[in-house]
């Protein structure tokens, strides 16, 4: 009897595939990425840097985190993201079409209490990165792949969230792409979740993801309908009704959940002017061009993102082949699609003044999925072949050529995967004794005329927060390549309003100076300089140095927020605007002040109206006052 049972056979052996060491790796994949994110501030004392109120300010990282604030704030005291921005350019509307990547700081800014608050935007932003691995895991789990083939995946999208094309979007603050295209990744992992094995679990995490990227990126989403068409056809019909009755809702509520920011989209559309981003010019057209472009990044980024797509095509056929079309499907054609059209950017300069060289970083993402799936095949039929020592030959014999060949390119990219570039933190001794010049050489009375410089999408917009640094108004600043029509009025590569500074005489800076009230002019390129410097009304008063010689401007005028009749500008910020002792002109007081829909003036006595002007194609707020005195008068903007 002993015998008979010491022949039964034992349950069957873990598949190598499956080993729970497995989850070992994964977890120091995780780690490695929450060890990486940390090194984003600092490679000294970045818990700190991290949890100080100091801001980034590299690329446009400032800029979200200034609308991220407005939006916060807004949300906090009126309920809805949008507002009217008073301290630039003589108010603009802050709604979702201008800093699309100001939504992710607006969540974060909104969880940390509405305030202006840099280290939540900074949290925000390091659980963003830190997340990277684990979404990438739930996406790879999702789509069928083994506990290797998952940490073959999830390492190559670590990767890639490394490389160059990755870290250059994060530095330029593309926060709203990267998030949302993260979140894509898990959603269509979640989906073959939830074609293979449907549940609640799935489903919940598809629509969390859903939600989560309409917030993010729509645009991004949008173009995901297709792909979503073509997997809902073609798994659909397999399934009863009650697996269509919690998808479609679902994800029609995941959109819903969006729709009043999402029609802030539609309504404020017409304001937006055509983008014309930097785009990388190629001197011909050919494929050593298209090769060598600078958004691959260095020679080994460039080879590296090469092999990751062309594995990711290997790694598609396979999973086609071995019944898992929807993740080929899924994957393969996003990541086909983003680097079709990124490539077509470089040959096609309209396309590239879009910025559609971004979407090579999302490409290398969706790539990534397959490309670990078609690692692992490759590592298990060599080890079929020739036993470990193959599989270990395999990756090892072309690193070997590639460390022979160029080894100081293959050092300074290991350096990059374990000492990651620290975003710029803190605004610097110059930037601060800028500030402190703007301070005590101005006044609130009289707006501030700011030379935008051009720059690439990495330069550093923290000109933004200078309304909260500085307690001023300015025209210029904000944005230079604001692409809405209030924009236009400011002063960027020595063209005023659209017309080049040199032909500008002097009655019609005049006139420009007190339409916006402008008290004071901040130079910085040459052109700029000598044009204000022979100008009898402005008087240079103080040398500024910002990565560059600048000179301050004070302009010899009456500073007065009111065109036609007198006011005293009591206070202005996102949420209203407050004037005293009102003293129309003939039952009119014309303010230097943007008009916007959904105006609205206490008391009710007065009222407002938007004003025609022939130099400026954006109305101006009128006061129509019937009696000769009005102690204070209050502007608030509810969305119409």
């Amino acid at each position: 009897m002993s015998s008979a049972a010491a022949r039964q056979p034992g349950p069957p052996a873990r598949p190598l595939a499956e080993h729970p060491a497995w989850l070992l790796a994964l977890c120091a994949l995780m780690a490695y990425q929450a060890w990486m994110t940390l090194g984003l501030f600092g490679a000294e004392r970045p818990w700190q840097r991290l949890l100080d109120g100091d801001p980034i300010v590299s690329g446009r990282h400032p800029l979200h985190l200034y609308h991220g604030y407005l939006g916060a704030r807004s949300l906090h005291e009126r309920g809805t993201l949008s507002c009217y921005d008073a301290a630039f350019q003589a108010g603009y509307p802050k709604t979702a079409v201008f800093d699309s990547g100001s939504r992710p700081a607006e969540l974060m800014l909104a969880l940390g209490g509405g305030r202006y608050r840099p280290q939540a935007y900074k949290v925000g932003l390091a659980l963003l990165c830190a997340s990277a691995a684990g979404l990438l895991a739930v996406a790879a789990r999702g789509a069928g792949l083994s506990r290797c083939g998952t940490c073959a995946a999830t390492a190559a999208g670590v990767l890639v969230w490394w490389s160059k094309p990755w870290r250059d979007a994060l530095e330029a603050g593309d926060v709203d792409l990267l998030f949302a295209a993260l979140l894509v990744v898990a959603q269509f992992g979640l989906l073959i979740r939830y074609h293979q094995r449907p549940g609640p679990a799935s489903l919940l995490g598809v629509i969390a993801t859903g939600f989560l990227g309409w917030f993010a990126h729509p645009l991004l989403l949008a173009l995901m309908l297709p792909l979503f068409m073509i997997y809902y056809l073609s798994v659909g019909t397999r399934h009863a009704w009650f697996w269509h009755a919690g998808l479609l809702p679902g994800l029609l509520a995941a959109v819903a959940a969006n729709a009043p920011w999402l029609l802030d989209f539609l309504q404020y559309w017409p304001i937006l002017l055509p983008l014309q981003l930097d785009a990388p010019r190629l001197p011909h057209r050919t494929f050593a061009t298209v090769w060598n472009a600078p958004l691959w990044g260095a020679p080994l980024d460039r080879a590296f993102g090469g092999a990751v797509l062309a594995l990711g095509a290997v790694g598609a056929v396979l999973l086609n082949q071995t019944r898992q079309r929807p993740a080929a499907r899924l994957f393969g054609l996003a990541f086909a699609g983003f680097f079709l059209v990124a490539v077509a950017s470089l040959l096609w300069e309209s396309l590239g003044g879009l910025g559609a060289t971004r979407l090579l970083a999302p490409a290398l993402l969706f790539a990534a999925l397959p490309a670990g799936h078609a690692a692992t095949e490759a590592l298990a039929f060599a080890r079929r072949w020739a036993g470990w020592g193959g599989a270990v030959a395999l990756p090892a014999v072309p690193a070997g050529l590639v460390w022979l060949a160029a080894p100081d390119a293959a050092a300074e990219w290991l350096h990059r995967l374990h000492t990651p570039q620290a975003f710029q933190i803190g605004l610097g001794d110059e930037r601060r004794a800028l500030v402190e010049t703007l301070e005590a050489k101005t006044t609130p009375d009289a707006r501030i005329l700011w030379e935008d410089r051009p720059g690439t999408r990495l330069s550093s917009r923290w000109t933004a927060l200078l309304p909260l640094l500085t307690d001023r108004a300015y025209v210029g600043g904000l944005d230079p390549d604001g692409a809405i029509a209030h924009t236009a009025i400011g002063l960027v590569d020595q063209t005023l309003a659209g017309k080049s500074l040199k032909d500008w005489t002097p009655d019609e800076l005049n006139e420009y100076c007190e339409r916006y009230n402008i008290g004071w002019v901040v130079c910085w390129s040459p052109a700029a300089r000598a044009k204000f410097a022979a100008w009898p009304k402005a008087e240079a008063t103080a040398a500024l140095s910002d990565g560059g010689d600048g000179c301050l401007f004070t302009i010899h005028r009456p500073a007065s927020f009111a065109l036609r009749g007198s006011a005293k500008w009591l206070a202005a910020d996102s949420q209203r605007i407050v004037l005293e002792d009102v003293r129309p002109d003939n039952g009119q007081v014309l303010l230097s002040l943007h008009y916007q829909d959904g105006m609205r003036v206490t008391p009710s006595r007065v009222q407002l109206e938007r004003a025609e002007d022939k130099d400026d194609h954006i109305y101006f707020v009128r006061l129509l006052i019937a009696d000769p005195f009005v102690t204070r008068v209050t502007i608030t903007w509810e969305k119409p």
